[in-house]
């Protein structure tokens, strides 16, 4: 993994981010892919279909791969294909990018959501110490409580995110799965 991982750093300038568990909204194109491979798997109908035996998942892969390059983008406003092939995937006509617009595009798209989300939240400013309540389900139907705790915040870091003692473990969590606990 760690050759991967500098391979992908060296031959491509690709830089790692970790992120905070439990925080899909920080890696949402991983989160795209993940959500159309399970899609895919359950279209394939596995229960039903006889899988070859010598590479079992070849077919399901390879029509994976065709979906992920083959969808229309709306930030984008183009097909991952048509930007690396410089061509159409489905009908056999050129394509040409204009990349400055997909960077202003993106860049505002992103500006948008930023305000938008930050409208719902409220200002607070965490310290270590503090007490708070961390959210584990958006869900309270069926008397389900939605947050445990109170946990301790033990250490509070720049990138939105602090770490709590929770039982017999101390986690990294964002801070947008946290609520204050007033006692």
């Amino acid at each position: 993994m760690a050759e991967f991982s500098e391979m992908m750093q060296n031959d491509y300038g690709i830089k790692k981010k970790p992120i905070t568990t439990r925080n899909p909204q920080a890696n949402a194109i991983l989160e795209h892919i993940h959500q159309v491979i399970g899609n895919m798997i359950r279209t394939f109908e596995l229960q039903e279909r006889e899988l070859e035996e010598v590479a079992p998942w070849k077919v399901i892969l390879a029509a994976i791969m065709f979906a992920l390059g083959a969808t229309f983008h709306t930030t984008l406003q183009a097909t991952l294909m048509q930007l690396v092939f410089v061509r159409d995937a489905m009908i056999n006509i050129g394509f040409q990018a204009d990349w400055n617009y997909i960077k202003n595009r993106k860049q505002h798209i992103i500006k948008k959501n930023n305000v938008n989300e930050n409208k719902k939240r409220t200002k607070h400013i965490y310290e270590i110490g503090d007490k708070v309540l961390y959210k584990v389900d958006s869900l309270s139907k069926y008397g389900v409580v939605p947050y445990k705790g109170p946990y301790p915040i033990v250490q509070v870091n720049i990138n939105g995110t602090v770490r709590i003692h929770m039982e017999n473990v101390t986690d990294t969590v964002n801070i947008r799965l946290l609520h204050p606990y007033k006692e």
